[in-house]
């Protein structure tokens, strides 16, 4: 297993974390560890249409690049974190509070820039 997958995967221990993926920025799908409930298909389009807007929108305001995104809906909460030519989609349940698993977010996110320069 890659590092990685490694990375995606461990994500899965974090509190209320229903799945994790790394996504190309054009929405391709390059590592996923989620729930059967989740189509990676479904996050991969999500994450790519939000970030791409949110970023055009934030150029046009002249406000630099999204280095984080949450979302919060109904059934479920998400983040999105920028990784340059990547994003790191990590899915969480309504009831999480997504404070309590920053750290691995943020983890993950260091441990897949670190495994993407040495490839």
């Amino acid at each position: 297993m890659s590092k990685i997958h490694e990375a995606i995967d461990s994500l899965r221990q974090a509190p209320g974390v229903k799945g994790a993926a790394l996504l190309t920025n054009d929405g391709l799908v390059a590592a996923s560890s989620l729930d059967s409930s989740l189509g990676v298909d479904v996050i991969a389009g999500l994450a790519s249409y939000l970030l791409m807007t949110t970023n055009k929108s934030l150029a046009d305001g002249k406000l630099g690049r999204c280095s984080q995104l949450t979302l919060h809906a109904t059934h479920g909460k998400a983040v999105f974190v920028d990784l340059d030519e990547s994003q790191l989609v990590v899915v969480f349940d309504q009831f999480a509070d997504i404070a309590d698993a920053q750290k691995e977010v943020q983890e993950a996110a260091l441990r897949i820039r670190r495994a993407s320069r040495l490839a």
